[in-house]
């Protein structure tokens, strides 16, 4: 079994476990009066879905709302991802990796990739439903009174630039105001019921 780091929503024991759609509707997030939305990530084509989140997951997010200090509030950077924007995603990351990585092989490369954007198939090619295309998953940050994110340590929408250790929930090299941060967001995230993805 892989070391708990290193668990990917592509990794095997994730993969054996059988998905069945639970017929929760996709609701947008922008129309809570709780959760505050931030402007269409990664490219235009993303407008017309990235506020979508299944319903328990909406709601969810209004109880961790409640959690934190007045004057913060989640801002919702992604929750549904049409499986093409994801591919797209993915396969970047998948020649990042290569890029950075020549001496690697292609499934090495293809695993790290798989930590920060899940493809659509394994390695081996066989399918699988990534967790953002089924509005199950959500990114998110903390916004303050006006408007403007907390320090985490990184900008939520350089996750595909900056050194892929720094997208770890624990990165060690993060100054103690943004770790601060980040255990906050978990925190009232995983008492409303979420789950956080560590990478």
């Amino acid at each position: 079994m892989l070391p708990h780091a290193q668990i990917t929503p592509s990794s095997p024991q994730v993969q054996a476990i059988p998905i069945a759609d639970c017929g929760e509707p996709l609701l947008d997030a922008s129309r809570s009066s709780l959760i505050r939305c931030g402007p269409p990530p990664e490219c235009p084509e993303t407008a017309p879905f990235y506020r979508l989140l299944r319903a328990g997951v909406l709601a969810r997010l209004e109880q961790a709302q409640q959690h934190l200090p007045a004057g913060l509030h989640l801002r919702v950077y992604e929750g549904y991802r049409h499986p093409k924007i994801q591919q797209i995603l993915f396969d970047a990351q998948w020649r990042r990796m290569q890029i950075a990585h020549p001496d690697q092989s292609a499934a090495w490369c293809y695993a790290q990739a798989a930590m920060l954007a899940s493809p659509l198939r394994t390695f081996a090619g066989e399918p699988m439903i990534p967790p953002h295309s089924t509005g199950g998953a959500v990114d998110v940050d903390i916004v303050d009174a006006a408007g403007q994110p907390l320090d985490f340590g990184m900008a939520l929408c350089d996750w595909g630039e900056v050194a892929p250790e720094l997208c770890a929930t624990q990165y060690p090299g993060l100054t103690d105001t943004a770790a601060r941060h980040r255990q906050l967001l978990v925190e009232v995230m995983t008492a409303a019921g979420l789950v956080n993805y560590p990478q």
